[in-house]
């Protein structure tokens, strides 16, 4: 079994980094079930880690 740490930083509205890391983590378990995947949230990227955001009505990322 293999192990990955992803780091993201990014803000979680305004740049896409964050959002390509997500895709990125999603993308690598579909890939290979058995892969201990762990994403680490630091910076600005923490806030996206919080449940019930509600980004201003018309935001699209």
């Amino acid at each position: 079994m293999s192990s990955l740490v992803v780091i993201a930083n990014g803000a979680a509205y305004g740049h896409e980094s964050l959002f390509s890391a997500l895709r990125l983590s999603i993308a690598l378990k579909e890939q290979q079930t058995d892969l201990d995947l762990r994403l680490f949230l630091m910076s600005d990227a923490v806030i996206a880690g919080l449940n019930g955001q509600q980004p201003r009505e018309g935001y699209n990322l």
